[in-house]
């Protein structure tokens, strides 16, 4: 049964998307644990961090750095990465955190 990230990335859930390209989507967590609470994930479904491949990765550590640019907050988030312990997803996936940006944030599909 495919994850719930795999449902919104094929639109049969609804979720606020923040980027998106045809290997990664970036969506508004729909539980925020900071003012600024967006999830980063590939398209392709990987269980966890031990299962993805190594290009997979770079293309979500350069999303990652691509999302803090726009949002002007290089010097200033987190990323978190669960990979079994604490992860309620089995779709990997960064969590970009920031007490900062939320008001920068424009959603694609708003």
């Amino acid at each position: 049964m495919p994850s719930v990230f795999t449902r919104i990335i094929n639109r049969e859930l609804p979720a606020r998307i923040f980027y998106e390209t045809d290997r990664v989507i970036v969506i508004a967590d729909h539980r925020p644990k900071d003012a600024l609470h967006l999830l980063i994930l590939p398209k392709t479904e990987y269980p966890d961090f031990q299962h993805t491949p190594p290009e997979v990765l770079g293309i979500l550590n350069e999303t990652a750095k691509l999302v803090a640019e726009k949002l002007g907050l290089t010097g200033h988030y987190r990323l978190l990465i669960n990979n079994g312990y604490g992860q309620e997803v089995p779709h990997i996936h960064y969590h970009f955190m920031s007490n900062r940006g939320a008001d920068r944030v424009i959603y694609l599909n708003s």
